[in-house]
């Protein structure tokens, strides 16, 4: 066997994207503007899409359900099997679906927690798997099972996958550069399972309103005299890289995008970026 026969050059493949963002900054709408979408709800986030015309409405599958267990302990509803089936569905079935939207994955993340923590019958995910912050763990593991599936449906499929994530503040502590402890943008998700997204996206776009300080006033010697407010512009960014952002320190891509990236209202800029969808 020649491994010299079978080297080839790298052919566009789908891609893996994690776009986090406040609420109400855009991100389903961004996430409906990818190729041949549906949507996997794991909240009630679909009442953006009731004044779309119907030419231009993604699919929508049915909502991840919160897991239930009876008095007795048995299992009657998970959210972790029905996640499976609709993966495996989406594997086997012949259809014409060209990514898949995750809305969102900070929701997954507190489902997973709840169906751990039920099962153990405990009142906290810190408290499952044996305690000690150990059901973190195994919620992490759920994700990275949840990636897997996502991988082979890229590889089956070749679909496309958008996550959409909430955006939550961290602190960084000990970093012997830093004064005192300061605060960045990451993921609203326990720091297992968010490096599960972040290592394995080919991109983490944060999703941002644009701001502007308005009516503050400064002496002749630059000392502010009146503070001024600070007003939201309507126009939001995508802020695409964490090099020579401050706060963004897990944004990153693998496509050569611009640092930030203007969205216009009902407009998806990054897929000129990626040649698996040109």
């Amino acid at each position: 066997m020649s491994f010299l026969a079978k080297a080839k050059k790298p052919t566009p493949k789908p891609p893996m994207i994690t776009i986090v963002g406040m609420p109400g900054t855009g991100k389903t709408t961004l996430g409906a503007l990818f190729p041949g979408a549906i949507i996997l709800p794991t909240e009630d986030g679909t009442a953006v899409f009731e004044n779309w015309g119907d030419d231009v409405q993604p699919t929508v599958l049915p909502r991840l359900p919160k897991a239930s267990y009876d008095a007795m302990g048995n299992l009657q509803r998970s959210t972790r099997d029905t996640l499976n089936q609709i993966m495996d569905e989406l594997m086997t079935t012949d259809h014409e679906y060209k990514t898949l939207v995750v809305d969102s994955i900070t929701t997954l993340d507190m489902l997973f927690g709840h169906e751990i923590a039920a099962r153990d019958n405990v009142k906290t995910v810190a408290d499952a798997s044996g305690g000690f912050h150990k059901g973190y763990t195994e919620v992490a593991s759920w994700h990275a099972d949840f990636i897997y599936k996502c991988e082979q449906l890229k590889a089956m499929k070749g679909m496309g996958i958008v996550f959409l994530a909430h955006t939550g503040i961290k602190k960084v502590r000990n970093r012997p550069d830093a004064a005192a402890d300061y605060s960045v943008f990451s993921l609203d998700m326990d720091n297992q399972a968010l490096s599960v997204y972040t290592s394995q996206s080919d991109a983490v776009l944060y999703l941002k309103k644009d701001e502007l300080v308005v009516g503050s006033e400064t002496n002749r010697k630059g000392q502010t005299t009146k503070y001024g407010r600070v007003t939201q512009t309507g126009d939001r960014t995508l802020v695409t890289t964490s090099d020579g952002q401050v706060g963004y320190v897990n944004a990153k891509n693998r496509y050569g995008m611009p640092v930030e990236i203007p969205v216009e209202l009902g407009t998806n800029p990054v897929l000129k970026y990626i040649k698996f969808y040109n």
